[in-house]
Order: C-alpha cells, then structure tokens, then sequence
C-alpha cells in the first residue's frame, strides 16, 4: 500500500461556534490557535492513525493548511513576509516524531476545558466555569455533530513545527510555532476518512 493521499474541504469562514471557541483559547493561553481539517483516502483507526497522521505532516497540503489557517485567523506569523521566500524554509521540524497517545471522549472535553479554565494564562483570562462548558459544548457539536462517541481522539506530541524559541531559549527561524511550554498542544481527533487536527501555542 501507498501513501495515503490528503485533501481539504473548502476554505469556508468557519462556523461561529468554533470561531468563538479558537478565540476563546487566544484569548484565555495568550495562543495563536488553529484548526486544520482534511480527510483521507483510507478510513483511520487507532492502529493507523500514527502513520496516516505523519504521512500527512509530511504533504504538502499540511503546510498549505497551516499557512491558510494563520491567515484565516488573522495572525501572519506562518505568511511569505515572515519568509525568506515562498516555501523557501519548510514548515515541517526536522526528527519530529509526532507521538500519538489516546485519548477518549471524556478526556478531549477535559482537554478542552483546560484550555479555557487551567493552562497558564499569562494575563489572568480564565473563563467561569459555566461559560467555558458553554463554549467547550458548541464547539464540540460544531466539529463532531451530535455523536460524538463515534469520533476517536488522541493527543500529539506538539515537535513536528519550529519553535519561536520563547523558552528554550533557541534562536527561531521563522516560520515558526510552538514555544517550547506545556501550553503547545496538538490534539487529533477522527472518524473514518475524517480528521482535525487542534493546536496551540500559549506564551507570555
């Protein structure tokens, strides 16, 4: 078998429940967090999805997805002006492994959670409780429909992308993403030939 092959939906605006929600997370991690979406010709599964998951990192249709979404939520950081040149420094960190532990459906709503009410925020903007459940609930109905038990969820280990070098203290080289905290994440979520991808990158 070959390498899986990738495609994107359409470039819509996105829906208003996940739009809140990405800049709920900015707002609470001090992120640039983004959501990138593709399906796959062959239908994941947890003994797949590893591979499925670097095959992708590795497409050219990764790259062209982050860049769209920094653009998309107003943010630059991955766009040309940053660059070199179009696509001159690859996006892609070199010996990433991108390590894929399970998570369930209980456990992504924590996630979720977490990021609205227990990361670090720099500048104190923790949501209540209730407002963040609000939130944490239209969000995962927007993405998942009103099944959500039929969807699988893993975290990834956020060192497949560059870092800006706000912690360890590395020289960045632009474009770069995660910054070297425990608030870099990446959480995969899928169900059959469908998949998300959800990251951030909270700094001071």
């Amino acid at each position: 078998m070959g390498s899986p092959n990738f495609t994107a939906p359409p470039p819509d605006p996105e829906p208003a429940a996940v739009d809140t929600f990405l800049s709920a997370v900015d707002h609470t991690m001090n992120s640039n967090t983004l959501l990138l979406t593709a399906d796959c010709d062959v239908p994941l599964a947890a003994g797949n999805r590893q591979d499925v998951l670097h095959a992708f990192l590795r497409s050219s249709l990764f790259e062209r997805l982050m860049r769209a979404a920094d653009v998309r939520r107003n943010w630059y950081n991955l766009s040309d002006e940053y660059d070199s040149g179009p696509f001159m420094r690859p996006l892609l960190r070199e010996g990433f492994r991108a390590r894929v532990s399970p998570l369930d459906h209980a456990g992504f709503l924590a996630r979720l959670r977490w990021m609205l009410c227990g990361a670090f925020s720099p500048y104190g903007h923790h949501y209540p409780a209730a407002d963040a459940e609000r939130l944490v609930r239209s969000f995962a109905r927007e993405l998942l429909g009103t099944d959500g038990l039929a969807w699988s969820f893993a975290t990834v280990s956020p060192d497949f992308l560059p870092s800006t070098g706000y912690y360890s203290g590395e020289e960045p080289q632009p474009p770069a993403y995660f910054d070297g905290s425990g608030s870099d994440t990446a959480t995969f979520v899928h169900r059959d030939h469908t998949f998300h991808l959800l990251l951030t990158n909270g700094s001071p």
